[in-house]
């Protein structure tokens, strides 16, 4: 093949993602606005629209309004919502979460089951029911079109190398569900997905070059953008703040790790221990706090003091446009946001990272995971995206 028919084949490719990327980012839209968006004539768009259409993309919803000096009206393009769906899950501690959404980034369904003192080979049937399940339902042109796995560990390579809450060596996911379903699947860490979640369903974030997302669960990790592409690392562990360790030497045995005193679990267990109970969980500490007690009060205190220690060495490191914190005690107990930003201005008086909490953060990493493979099923890995513009949240 020659360079010149090449640089043709690559040219085509990019103009018909960029078209692509307007109805997505825009819809509907007529051709004359992707021709003005683009700076592309009307007859190139058209023959690129053609090309999407013929491949299921997109479709034609109808006429729109004239323009003010009269003449034809527009025909208004979208995405095709019925193109396909993927299947989208979060490995939580007590639930597997479970979430279909279409090829915008639509939530078509949501299910939590319970999954707490299950092995991931007791797991995989109730994922395989829940495919089973979507797909005997589905009325899309294209079924399935991938599926997603929110890790809460570390990935290399689309690998579990590091999964302390759920042993995860038992099976390859990525192979699994590859060979039996032969659609991309995609493994990530719980905290890279949801910043993903925050680029790409946020509308009010497509200006900001630099984020950082704190997730807050069972442990702690930061999920990195930069210059508006997910940061992994060399290794996919970029982000693991919660295994930071303190460096003033007084350890005692191993060393004493930041979600060792003020992850979620961490907090619970403090309180447990105090309380002298068992099986504590969000909701007993949610409870216990609007009861006033004391117990929980305190430990809460210091879970807001060391939260604010995290965001400003965070902000220190990496200097982003924004720090969200995606924690589900949080968002249950939101007085807890305004006296975290208190206690990081007291430790960073004149220059502070804006913060912001990530709603709907039980879902923020099945919509930042539908995002990336969504992306990968499109091959619009690189493209700019808004998810948001079409989702809403069931």
């Amino acid at each position: 093949m020659s360079s010149a028919v090449r640089n043709r084949m690559q040219l085509h490719q990019q103009n018909i993602q960029s078209v692509f990327a307007e109805v997505f980012n825009h819809q509907p839209i007529s051709r004359i606005e992707i021709s003005r968006n683009l700076a592309l004539n009307k007859s190139t768009v058209s023959a690129l629209y053609r090309d999407l259409k013929d491949q299921g993309y997109v479709e034609e919803l109808g006429e729109g309004d004239a323009s003010n000096v009269g003449g034809r009206k527009p025909v208004l393009l979208a995405v095709n919502r019925k193109y396909g769906y993927t299947m989208n899950f979060d490995f939580g501690y007590r639930h597997l979460h479970a979430m279909q959404n279409n090829v915008t980034g639509d939530v078509l369904s949501y299910k939590q089951v319970n999954v707490k003192g299950l092995t991931l080979k007791q797991i995989l049937p109730l994922i395989d029911a829940e495919l089973e399940n979507i797909s005997t339902n589905d009325h899309s042109s294209h079924g399935l079109l991938g599926i997603s796995f929110a890790i809460h560990g570390t990935v290399d390579h689309n690998k579990v190398t590091y999964s302390p809450f759920l042993d995860m060596s038992q099976v390859d996911l990525e192979d699994y569900y590859t060979q039996k379903f032969q659609v991309p699947v995609l493994l990530e860490n719980e905290a890279n997905v949801s910043a993903v979640y925050e680029r790409d369903f946020n509308k009010a974030n497509e200006q900001l070059s630099n984020m950082v997302t704190i997730s807050i669960h069972r442990g702690i990790g930061a999920g990195l953008i930069i210059h508006q592409n997910l940061h992994r690392g060399i290794h996919g562990e970029a982000g693991e703040i919660g295994r930071s360790v303190s460096i003033d030497g007084n350890w005692d045995g191993e060393p004493r790790k930041v979600e060792d005193y003020c992850s979620e679990d961490a907090i619970i267990t403090q309180i447990q221990d105090k309380k002298h109970a068992d099986n504590m969980t969000r909701e007993d500490v949610v409870r216990l706090f609007k009861a006033d007690d004391q117990v929980t009060k305190s430990a809460l205190r210091g879970f807001v003091r060391n939260v604010a220690g995290i965001i400003y060495n965070v902000a220190n490191n990496f200097d982003p446009d924004v720090i969200f914190l995606n924690s589900p005690l949080i968002e249950a107990l939101p007085e807890l946001e305004p006296q975290i930003e208190s206690f990081y201005a007291q430790m960073a008086p004149s220059i502070r990272v804006p913060i912001k909490l990530t709603k709907n953060s039980h879902y923020a990493t099945l919509l930042g995971g539908c995002a990336l493979v969504t992306r990968e099923v499109l091959g619009m890995e690189d493209a700019k995206l808004n998810f948001g513009a079409q989702t809403v949240i069931l």
